[in-house]
């Protein structure tokens, strides 16, 4: 996948740009023949010094324009860099957000792919397309001068331009696959940092920074040998375009002072062609390190275009009929899942009616965690149904089975902001819902002194466990569900926070069906019935507290 499609939405703006670098260059180009040649024959060859001002006036006016034009390259340009990584980012934001749960890449990995490979880009297109088009269209509009003036010349030099092309050609993929090569090993090397950081005080606690060290190493050296390897390549592109530029220019002048001699060409020619040849070395110097840029910010799109490409998770397709009516009534209806080959779930056959709190018990691995997924429309069954109310899971507009299912994971996730911030993520609800769920999960106690505006740090810092975790039921009942969905809730908390979250939990399962992945005691006493995963089927089925 090349460039042109990170643009197209932004055409007027890349158009504007080209439009801006053509100008600058014919302006470059027009100067010898404007102000160069007439200042050389007119003035101090015939001695009309009379027409000194009229040639200084035509030139200024060139570079003054020259000057405008290079000015609105470089702003549009840049302002079309900004736009393009702007509208990027939030469409592979969004595309990672919907990839399904079960993918191996890791969320860091992809995070530095996306900034990293954006960045390419943007510099790319800042710095490196205005350079390549005001200076290929500089280095054309010469030779097209320079060949109506002295056609031996030009054709000299287009000589000694093939071998110049085809030697950056071939440093171009270089650094192109160097590039590649060095963006996947940044990717790897995010992803450790952010495994690394992750682990915090577990971390030191059971002296993991050598084994975490030992991991990053191997990433870090070689996205240092892949990049080593860029810049070796790149730095060779400017001395070869020299050397080659010199040699050319030894026998241009050859070439020029023969025709001169002859008589084929004026003094104030020869001049504006020397200028034009000086000219073209600014060309020389730049359009090899634009190049470079180009070769990398193509690695970084292609890698762009794959990370959009992710599949999004497979949701249900939706049904033409109305949703049915309310009701905490969740079934799975010969439901089984199978992952790289392995049937991880076997033909599930199960109704759970509310209001009840239900408990989902069995060994690490047994597959608790993918049947909430399944019942939550997060993973498509391999074979059977899901329903809710009766009716399957696609039935259902995305939002409205968001409303009717809630769901708490194990590791409750709390942003940076404040009370308010994590209970309503973007809704808009009176402050008196958010007392109500918050007096329902215990919590409004601790909460009213500081108020609903008090900061939270990231991942909930100043809260305990139990209280993030309550937090995060109460975030999920905002919504009012028919069924509430929690995994492994108490996990991380002490007996006395489990307690006070089995008792929440309780009373939800008066109004609602609560299902809940538990270990601990505390919530499996706390459960009207109990249902025990083995091997991928359900044992059946143990009352306790009706």
């Amino acid at each position: 996948m090349t460039l042109p499609p990170l643009l197209l939405p932004r055409s007027p703006l890349a158009l504007l740009g080209f439009l801006a670098a053509t100008l600058n260059a014919l302006v470059r180009v027009a100067v010898a023949p404007l102000l160069v040649a007439p200042l050389f024959d007119r003035v101090f060859v015939q001695g009309d010094f009379d027409a000194l001002g009229g040639v200084l006036a035509l030139g200024g006016a060139a570079l003054l324009t020259g000057a405008l034009a290079l000015w609105a390259q470089d702003a549009l340009l840049g302002t079309l860099a900004a736009r393009t990584s702007e509208r990027w980012r939030a469409g592979l934001y969004e595309a990672l957000l919907k990839r399904p749960l079960t993918r191996a890449e890791s969320s860091g990995g992809l995070a530095g792919r996306l900034l990293a490979d954006l960045r390419e880009v943007e510099t790319y297109v800042q710095f490196g397309l205005g350079t390549l088009v005001a200076e290929s269209l500089t280095l054309l509009g010469s030779l097209a001068y320079l060949f109506y003036v002295n056609p031996e010349a030009t054709l000299v030099l287009l000589g000694a331009a093939l071998p110049l092309a085809l030697t950056l050609t071939v440093v171009g993929r270089r650094i192109e696959a160097s590039t590649a090569r060095a963006q996947a090993h940044l990717e790897a090397v995010s992803a450790h940092v952010q495994e690394g950081l992750a682990q915090g005080e577990v971390g030191r606690a059971f002296g993991l920074g050598g084994f975490l060290l030992g991991r990053f190493g191997p990433a870090n050296r070689g996205a240092a040998r892949a990049q080593t390897e860029r810049a070796l390549w790149a730095a060779l592109q400017t001395p070869l375009a020299q050397l080659l530029g010199f040699a050319a220019l030894a026998l241009l002048l050859f070439v020029l002072t023969r025709s001169v001699r002859a008589g084929a060409m004026s003094l104030g020619e020869v001049t504006a062609f020397i200028t034009l040849l000086a000219l073209l070395s600014t060309p020389a110097q730049l359009l090899p390190r634009g190049y470079a840029l180009l070769q990398g910010a193509r690695a970084a799109a292609a890698r762009l275009h794959a990370l959009r490409a992710l599949p999004p998770a497979p949701l249900p397709p939706p049904s033409a009929s109305s949703p049915p009516p309310r009701a905490p009534v969740l079934q799975l209806d010969g439901v089984s899942w199978r992952s790289e080959g392995r049937t991880v779930l076997h033909e599930l056959n199960l109704t759970l009616r509310g209001p009840a709190l239900v408990a989902l018990t069995g060994e690490s691995g047994s597959g608790k965690t993918t049947l909430l997924r399944l019942a939550l429309g997060l993973l498509e069954p391999s074979a059977g149904r899901v329903l809710l109310a009766g009716a399957p899971l696609g039935a259902f507009p995305e939002a409205e089975l968001r409303r009717r299912l809630a769901y708490v994971p194990q590791h409750v996730t709390l942003f940076r902001g404040s009370v308010r911030d994590n209970l309503l993520l973007g809704r808009e609800l009176p402050e008196s819902a958010l007392w109500e769920v918050l007096e329902a999960v215990a919590l409004a106690g601790a909460l009213r002194p500081r108020g609903l505006g008090a900061p939270l740090a990231e991942g909930g810092a100043g809260l305990s466990g139990g209280q993030r975790q309550r937090l995060a039921v109460a975030r999920a009942l905002l919504s009012d569900p028919d069924v509430l969905v929690l995994d492994e809730p108490s996990a991380n908390l002490d007996e006395a926070s489990e307690a006070v979250l089995a008792r929440v939990l309780q009373a939800q399962a008066r109004s609602r069906l609560v299902l809940v992945v538990a270990h601990r005691p505390a919530l499996v006493r706390a459960a009207h019935q109990v249902l025990v995963l083995r091997g991928g089927k359900l044992a059946p089925a143990e009352p306790l507290n009706v």
